[in-house]
């Protein structure tokens, strides 16, 4: 094997030491530094324990965005500015530049776009800017297989800076750095409900369009219809770009006139309804997310999506007992940020 240099362009998966060369010791750059000598040693090691790449999440928060986009600042402080690749490179590309007080651009018409208002730079702190903005590096949240990056370059330069907040192992060949290895299937929370998965998932609502129904709420029938009434809607959840096939709930068929007004009021758009019979009231009551688990899981099992969407692990769980070792079924609880 030959070790004579490193064959890695950037960190990621490395073929020869078989494992990740990533952001933590012994790491790519440790690798670019090191003399032959030192890698024969490391790769004796690694050579016979053989270890299998890192396990990556399958649901992804918005708050690993920024919390992985903070990680890399001692490297991207170097940098004068930066240019968000529309639309959710924006998000970090946004967060950075305010952290870093650093000019932000977008990617307008195929032309970079400085983003500004009350001054050159973008903002009236931004009056005080004395950097430079040709050292820009252009920020994506996540890089798949390189497509996007190849464009970039293609369109601005191939010697551009390309950074992304999470990529695969093959993405990772593609750009320059990356913050943390993320492989596929995964989910990202700041995407998902105006993704195209919307039209292969089932979704909850309590919990997931609304907050959950106070157990005091409940309890009194009046109390309960008035809050479903007026019960607020998780704006940032509402699938705005594609419709939803099947909306299942726990609650009462009894109330499915509210809910429906409800759901019609703030937008939804959906096929279909599923609540739980009115004439199980009481079994539900006794044993509620044992019940409404099951009875979630039936129909999750019984029709051809892929995905259920629930507010609460513990139905989760339940659902995922009624589907057994299906792998082409998956229970999503984002605000535990588990999948099942």
């Amino acid at each position: 094997m030959d070790l004579s240099k490193c064959k890695c362009s950037c960190p990621g998966f490395c073929k020869i030491f078989n494992r990740i060369m990533g952001l933590n010791p012994p790491d790519w750059e440790w690798c670019q530094k090191s003399s032959e000598a030192q890698r024969r040693s490391f790769y004796n090691i690694t050579s016979k324990e053989k270890p299998e790449p890192k396990q990556s999440r399958r649901f992804v928060r918005t708050s690993d965005l920024y919390r992985v986009a903070s990680d890399l600042i001692p490297y991207l402080e170097k940098f004068d500015g930066f240019v968000g690749v529309p639309r959710s490179g924006m998000l970090p590309a946004s967060y950075l530049s305010v952290l870093l007080s650093k000019p932000l651009f977008s990617i307008v018409d195929d032309k970079l776009e400085m983003l500004r208002f009350m001054s050159d730079f973008g903002g009236t702190r931004m009056n005080n800017y004395t950097g430079g903005i040709d050292n820009l590096a252009f920020i994506d949240d996540t890089t798949h297989n390189g497509t996007t990056a190849n464009k970039l370059r293609d369109k601005f330069g191939k010697d551009i800076s390309v950074i992304s907040i999470f990529s695969t192992s093959f993405g990772a060949e593609h750009i320059e750095k990356f913050g943390e290895l993320l492989e596929p299937p995964h989910i990202l929370e700041w995407n998902f409900f105006n993704s195209g998965y919307v039209t292969t998932a089932m979704f909850d609502i309590d919990g997931i369009f609304c907050d959950n129904v106070p157990i005091d709420v409940c309890e009194d029938e009046e109390k309960y219809i008035n809050w479903l009434t007026e019960a607020k809607p998780i704006q940032n959840r509402i699938p705005r770009l594609f419709k939803m096939e099947k909306l299942v709930t726990g609650r009462l068929e009894k109330f499915r006139d509210v809910t429906e007004r409800w759901l019609a009021k703030h937008g939804f758009w959906y096929d279909e309804l599923i609540m739980f019979p009115t004439e199980r009231e009481q079994e539900r009551n006794r044993n509620h997310f044992r019940v409404v688990g099951e009875f979630k899981g039936e129909v999750f099992n019984s029709h051809h999506h892929k995905y259920f969407i629930e507010s609460e692990l513990s139905e989760g769980r339940v659902i995922k007992e009624c589907i057994g070792e299906r792998k082409d079924k998956v229970i999503i609880c984002p605000n535990d940020g588990v999948v099942l």
